[in-house]
């Protein structure tokens, strides 16, 4: 059985708000830490599942750093104008 760390909204989770994280490649302009950071959406409730649609949507490999940062209500997902199984940048 595995434990979720993540607050759990009223009515169950819906979605995930997440950061990915890239090693700065090339001439781009980039924070003291060398990493490019980008926030994303998912209207996806499983965890795993959010995390492959969120990869894809970006178009990295497993080799980048994704952190789920907080789960996402129904209330939420709704305000952000997002069907089961969308992703989007933040």
């Amino acid at each position: 059985m595995m434990i979720s760390k993540y607050f759990v909204p009223f009515g169950g989770v819906r979605g995930w708000l997440a950061d990915l994280t890239l090693p700065a490649k090339g001439g781009r302009a980039m924070p003291k830490t060398g990493h490019l950071t980008a926030s994303y959406y998912a209207a996806e409730p499983d965890e795993r599942r959010a995390r492959a649609a969120i990869r894809a949507h970006a178009g990295v490999g497993k080799d980048a750093n994704l952190e789920l940062r907080r789960a996402l209500s129904r209330r939420e997902l709704a305000i952000l104008r997002m069907s089961p199984g969308q992703v989007r940048s933040a």
